[in-house]
């Protein structure tokens, strides 16, 4: 059996020549992407639980940009098996009826994967502590890490996908496919906030105002307590729009003066250095996970601050003496933590929100046009924000 699907196919020398030559990185990306027929994973031949599901809508997500464009670090290279079909930001409904779900139900997917995905009996201590995303099984039992980066577990860019009963949550009626699309990208942003001592946090900047930084934007104005201030920093004219809607005071640049009266005229830099500043955030969160983020998040924390990293960062070089130097808290995050306690905490907030979130899926194209959907993406004068595929 076989269904439409897009599939990434690995090359290690185009991903090479990515490197060497990045100026033809976005043109060999879309060589490794085709909108073809692909056979239904093996492991849904022996599992009679397994949900079909058919996928409604799904983002293109900054993980899968960097995936086709070369960008990602080797660490994980072990945990992933391709050809494959990205996408895992899924609101898809379901198939056929089973034992647990009825078909026709909309749901959006936990695309986790773990020990309970393929229902492996010596679960290890991560799984059953409820920490399904530090699997210590990841590496065996063709075990991947996420849906969309394992042959064996499709994602979203298909007509198709398989997905374990309890890996999916059911969206309210009335909730539109456009709002609940957001779902996984506010759950990996409310397990990273889980990570921070929110009361030591007063000042906040947020670096990076895509999606993720959005929605982090909206996550923190949703807590008890908000911070006393919110800085976002945003490029480009739709984000910008976005950030003020959540309530955030918007600067286009680090450089701006209202960063730099809240942290300090920096010292002259040394040899390239990053430039020590006297004052800063309590809180800086990098939503970007590029370099020159990562150093503005360290430029701006104050001493004994605390930076989350929620961009997914890239593999870089780094000096680490500010951090230590400065006894700066770095949180790392990935994941949704407790998928049961952060999807639904995710779909409470899309539900309440009076804020018109399904206008930040600003286009969505079918898998046969993913080439304009990857370009609009890449292009920001088109307004793109979140960029979407749905089958047909």
């Amino acid at each position: 059996m076989s269904y439409t699907a897009l599939r990434y196919h690995l090359s290690l020398m185009r991903i090479v020549r990515q490197k060497v030559a990045p100026a033809t990185s976005r043109w060999r990306a879309l060589l490794s992407l085709r909108c073809e027929q692909t056979p239904e994973p093996g492991w849904i031949q022996n599992n009679d639980e397994a949900v079909e599901v058919e996928p409604l809508l799904t983002g293109i997500c900054g993980s899968d940009l960097a995936l086709v464009l070369g960008h990602n670090s080797p660490y994980l290279a072990s945990l992933t098996q391709f050809p494959a079909v990205p996408g895992h930001e899924v609101v898809a409904q379901v198939a056929k009826d089973t034992p647990r779900w009825s078909q026709g139900t909309r749901v959006v997917v936990n695309p986790s994967l773990s020990c309970a995905s393929l229902k492996i009996t010596d679960s290890c201590t991560a799984c059953i502590s409820g920490h399904p995303e530090s699997c210590y099984n990841r590496g065996r039992h063709d075990l991947g890490l996420l849906m969309g980066f394992h042959f064996g577990f499709p994602g979203g860019f298909g007509e198709k996908m398989w997905v374990p009963p309890h890996q999916l949550y059911a969206i309210p009626s009335d909730m539109s496919v456009q709002r609940a699309v957001l779902t996984e990208p506010l759950s990996i942003v409310l397990h990273g906030l889980s990570h921070v001592k929110w009361d030591l946090v007063h000042r906040v900047l947020v670096i990076g105002s895509g999606a993720i930084g959005l929605l982090a934007l909206l996550a923190i104005q949703s807590r008890p307590v908000p911070p006393e201030l919110v800085i976002a920093v945003a490029r480009y004219p739709q984000q910008q729009q976005w950030a003020k809607r959540f309530g955030a005071d918007v600067v286009s640049h680090l450089g701006d003066p209202s960063i730099t009266e809240l942290t300090g005229t920096p010292y002259p830099p040394i040899l390239h250095a990053l430039p020590w500043r006297p004052k800063g955030f309590d809180l800086v969160i990098d939503a970007a996970g590029s370099s020159s983020s990562l150093k503005g998040a360290v430029e701006c924390v104050h001493p004994g601050g605390q930076i989350l990293l929620l961009g997914a960062a890239s593999e870089m070089t780094w000096d680490f003496t500010p951090v230590w130097s400065r006894d700066i808290t770095l949180h790392g995050t990935y994941g949704y933590g407790k998928p049961d306690e952060t999807f639904p905490e995710a779909l409470n907030i899309l539900a309440h929100s009076p804020i018109p979130l399904e206008d930040m899926v600003t286009h969505i194209f079918t898998l046969k046009d993913y080439t304009k959907a990857f370009h609009t993406l890449w292009n920001k004068n088109t307004g793109a924000l979140k960029v979407c595929l749905k089958p047909v």
